[in-house]
């Protein structure tokens, strides 16, 4: 008995001089510094450990910190561990420097859909101006409200609400808007890859209201899912029947319609606004029409995104994009068919042409080279540390993209380049990353067709 009672104490000891070796520890205090609006329990959302919670992986400590980061509450996030009396325990402070949330900003858009194509349009009157009132973080609960009005040539008046939090275990969210908005003028058609557009004399081209309601729920911290009822009500110019009989109906040319998507983000990025590791993934299913007004229009559809990004060797870093787009038809109303040159969803150096396609894929690849590491910078002329701080880092990358449509029905009459064929476009580019979620991305690129071009965003590539 002795003999195994000294087998067995030997044996502890030799596990537990092994915990302390492996580098786990217990985390005894978790302490809070600079969250003067932000509660302690909207931080403690976005954490992967507690106190009391025993850390053997460090990874739980690196995602802690971009999952802080990545609620866009705070420009900079420091973990500081410190060693307690007892060896196997450490206490953490993260210290936080909280951005401006109440933003009145001021707002000048163009009329088209980048600002390559409003140059080309040689229209300075092709201007919406007004402001976005929008709070971020109201109650310090991640709350975010946000106040449009915008007059000019496009007008548009809306308001949103988001609570993030409606639950005790605050994995329930909801989002809510409405709106109104008046178009000078309204794309009709699309001829030789590029959009026409229709503008009215006295009248407004388009005008449209909208209501939506989107609950949303979270699965731990890099889940989540998300269920939006919206309900449009378009009305469009007299005129356009005669241009295009997409925009009538038996009712005239006003068109009302619900839509209902369910949308899966699998979000595993460092750095939403310029990510260099980790992956993402999106699924949405979308139906628009749910039969409860005659002459609706009736289409399905489901998309995939996924990004890869991988840090390589050195300053060099690779990034990929697959995003398609299926349809349950070939057509649609043409308002409704705007699909593969629109947002984020285009071959790059293909910036001026647009296809009318429901059915699409597009693959985007990047090498990027870190020309200046994230450097934090202090401005002595500005007082107030929420601006005064900054981080800045410059990228140097080459690009190729290629994309394919199909099932794209060309009206008789018209002629197409790009649609129902494989598109290619590569170029090299700087990336320029700095806080408040800015990015000013320069880029030279070639197409497919032999045209070469200089073009300017205000997102990350990929």
């Amino acid at each position: 008995m002795r003999r195994l009672l000294v087998i067995l104490f030997v044996f502890c000891s030799v596990v537990t001089s092994a915990q302390q070796d492996d580098g786990c520890f217990v985390v005894s205090k978790i302490n809070l510094k600079g969250n003067r609006i932000t509660q302690k329990s909207t931080v403690f959302r976005e954490m992967l450990f507690n106190e009391g919670d025993t850390i053997c992986d460090e990874t739980l400590v690196r995602q802690s910190r971009e999952n802080l980061l990545n609620t866009s509450l705070f420009n900079f996030v420091d973990f500081d561990w410190q060693d307690d009396v007892d060896a196997d325990s450490k206490s953490l402070t993260i210290t936080m420097l909280e951005r401006w949330y109440l933003w009145p900003i001021p707002y000048l858009a163009y009329a088209d859909r980048n600002l390559r194509s409003w140059y080309e349009a040689d229209d300075i009157t092709r201007l919406s101006y007004g402001f976005d009132l929008i709070y971020y973080n109201l109650w310090g609960r991640k709350h975010e409200l946000d106040l449009t009005i915008i007059g000019g040539y496009n007008q548009n008046y809306g308001i949103a609400y988001d609570i993030p939090y409606l639950t005790r275990r605050q994995r329930m969210g909801i989002k809510a808007s409405t709106g109104y908005k008046r178009d000078r003028e309204v794309a009709y058609i699309t001829k030789d890859d590029k959009i026409s557009y229709f503008k009215g004399e006295d009248e407004y081209a388009h005008e449209s209201f909208y209501a939506s309601v989107m609950p949303y729920y979270r699965f731990g911290c890099r889940n989540k899912l998300m269920l939006q009822l919206k309900y449009d009500n378009r009305l469009f110019n007299d005129s356009l029947p005669s241009l295009n009989e997409d925009f009538l109906n038996p009712e005239g040319t006003r068109f009302q319609y619900f839509t209902l998507s369910a949308i899966y983000k699998n979000d595993y990025r460092d750095d939403h606004n310029y990510p260099l590791s980790g992956h993402y993934l999106e699924v949405e299913l979308t139906k628009i029409g749910l039969g409860v007004f005659d002459y609706s229009p009736d289409i399905f559809y489901g998309k995939i995104t996924a990004d890869v990004y991988t840090p390589l060797v050195g300053r060099f870093y690779w990034a990929s994009n697959v995003t398609t787009k299926i349809a349950d038809s070939k057509t649609a109303p043409y308002f409704l068919s705007q699909g593969f040159g629109y947002n984020n969803d285009y071959v790059r150096a293909y910036d001026l042409y647009v296809v009318d396609a429901l059915n699409y894929a597009i693959f985007k690849n990047n090498l990027k080279f870190e020309i200046l590491k994230p450097v934090t910078k202090h401005l002595p002329i500005i007082k107030n540390e929420r601006f005064s701080k900054i981080h800045l880092a410059f990228y140097a990358n080459l690009f190729f993209d290629f994309g394919y449509t199909w099932d794209v029905v060309i009206p008789e009459g018209f002629s197409t380049r790009i649609a129902n064929e494989w598109i290619y476009g590569t170029g090299i580019g700087i990336d320029f990353v700095t806080y408040y979620d800015k990015v000013l991305r320069l880029e030279y690129g070639i197409n497919g067709l032999g045209e070469a071009g200089f073009f300017v965003h205000l997102v990350a590539p990929i």
